[in-house]
């Protein structure tokens, strides 16, 4: 993002990566930018209408945080910058610009002159050609016509300003609130339907959200299994019974967190699940961890359309039930079979 005088010279104002976006100036109620911006690296990018954009961001929680939490780390980023440009060399500005656009590339080379370094950074090109010849000579990097080789990347370190790590930093905080935005389970208004016979629910984006929410608050869990038996979603509940982070259930199999007993169990009514689309239910146990103790639970379960998928609610029985055991093998009528069909509930479906 580029800043312009009316000469026409330039300087670099904040740097977006695969992280940001650029429009920035929607998100705070503007309809226009008054900064330029220049790719600068080839590749592939996605474009929206600023309509269609404003549209997504009134009606979407999510979209909401994410835009302000890029918004607040694009301030910062500008913030330093001016900071930077006042106070310290061009060596060390040119160190930090290196970096920065290495580790937004996730490459050693950089496809750029010395004179667009110039323009960004807002100096002479002799300078940057002068600082770039040192960094030469001391091994750190190699010029070449028209890109620039990190060789030593712990000496360019040694020479950056204190700007790099304070925008390091700040972009593992922006880093640590995607992965708490992430965390909610990802739907689309295609997807994200719930039928209740052939009659979808009506009322549009803001009632999807309702249901997301009641998906993720919920006093059960709720668990979504492959045909592996392999945990590919679950909610905040499911996550506690659980007793290990969401982020950490990803295709990790079920069995796992149940007791030796009720394994064998749980397979073989994971499979009579997915074979058919009536509801039914199994009683199995967790044994104890460090931060919760041991827990009987009652599933109840339902296939998708497909068969792919096992889509389980989990409902905490206490402590005191015990799933049958016969001479250590569960028995097969541990879960029952409902005589009724039910309608297909697909609305937890990512």
């Amino acid at each position: 993002m580029l800043s312009s005088t009316m000469d026409g010279e330039t300087v670099e104002v904040a740097l977006t990566d695969r992280n940001g976006f650029v429009g920035v100036p929607l998100v705070l109620g503007a309809n226009s930018m008054e900064t330029s911006v220049q790719v600068q690296c080839a590749g592939q990018a996605y474009r929206i209408s600023a309509d269609r954009f404003l549209s997504l961001l009134r009606d979407g929680d999510q979209l909401q945080q994410l835009a302000m939490s890029y918004a607040q780390s694009l301030m910062m980023q500008m913030a330093q910058s001016i900071v930077c440009s006042r106070h310290h060399s061009v060596s060390e500005r040119l160190s930090q610009w290196m970096l920065r656009n290495s580790d937004g590339l996730d490459s050693h080379e950089l496809a750029v002159t010395h004179e667009t370094i110039s323009n960004m950074l807002g100096v002479r090109r002799e300078s940057v050609t002068q600082a770039a010849g040192k960094f030469q000579s001391a091994g750190w990097i190699r010029n070449s016509r028209g890109k620039i080789t990190i060789q030593d990347r712990s000496g360019l370190l040694r020479s950056v300003c204190e700007c790099y790590a304070r925008i390091q930093d700040d972009s593992a905080q922006y880093a640590h609130r995607l992965g708490l935005l992430s965390e909610r389970p990802r739907y689309n208004g295609a997807q994200y339907l719930m039928h209740m016979g052939a009659e979808p629910v009506q009322g549009g984006q803001q009632d999807l959200q309702k249901y997301v929410d009641v998906y993720d608050f919920a006093p059960v869990g709720f668990v979504t299994l492959n045909t592996q038996a392999l945990v590919t979603q679950t909610n905040l509940s499911a996550a506690i019974m659980l007793d290990i982070q969401r982020s950490q259930c990803q295709h990790k199999p079920f069995i796992g967190f149940l007791d030796e007993a009720s394994r064998n169990l749980f397979m073989a009514f994971h499979w009579e699940v997915l074979s058919g689309q009536c509801r039914r239910f199994c009683v199995v146990n967790l044994p104890a961890t460090a931060h919760r103790a041991a827990m009987t639970l009652r599933i109840d379960a339902t296939a998708d359309e497909s068969g792919e998928e096992n889509r389980m609610v989990l409902i905490d029985l206490g402590s005191d039930q015990q799933s049958p055991v016969h001479h250590g093998v569960p028995e097969v009528s541990a879960w029952q079979f409902g005589t009724t069909a039910r309608p297909a509930l697909s609305a937890f479906k990512a």
